[in-house]
């Protein structure tokens, strides 16, 4: 089986990581064709030693950390929960970021992941961690609990509390 015929089935996982990533469909695309015109003009250079998948995001992580470019999260007006999503996205650091998406979206192990971003897999679950926590920290809110049934007034804390609220 050739090189092609093996990153194909991966390729439209590599576009929606790479559009979570960056924030839009076409920055996340760019860096896709980037990794695909790295990997043809140069196939000696892709990783062997590991499944094609990994070595495919391997080297889209090489070019996506190389280029050293921040996102605009202002750049792809998304309405709606995907824009409100990719707003905190945008909030967590880079490298947290990262770790979160590859293990929780794309279902790589903390090992895969540390070998995919340059990190040791307690690391990687540190980042994640990190990562959980600051997405918690923007969705919490203040709630106010009008009810004159004090019994259903507590029930409703109870409720709002346990959703991580005030």
């Amino acid at each position: 089986m050739s090189l092609g015929q093996e990153l194909a089935p991966h390729l439209p996982f590599l576009r929606r990581y790479a559009r979570a990533l960056t924030g839009t469909q076409a920055h996340g695309d760019a860096f896709v064709r980037a990794t695909l015109e790295a990997i043809v003009a140069s196939p000696s250079d892709f990783p062997r030693d590991v499944d094609s998948r990994l070595g495919l995001y391997r080297t889209f992580h090489a070019i996506w950390s190389s280029a050293n470019i921040e996102e605009d999260p202002g750049h792809d007006s998304t309405d709606g929960a995907e824009g409100i999503a990719q707003a905190r996205l945008a909030r967590i650091t880079p490298l947290s970021r990262q770790a979160l998406l590859l293990t929780a979206m794309e279902g790589f192990t903390p090992e895969d992941t540390g070998y995919l971003i340059g990190a040791d897999p307690s690391e990687v679950e540190s980042l994640v961690a990190e990562a959980l926590a600051e997405i918690e920290r923007q969705t919490r809110a203040e709630v106010l609990i009008i009810e004159d049934e004090p019994i259903i007034a507590m029930d409703i804390e109870t409720i709002v509390r346990d959703l991580g609220h005030m």
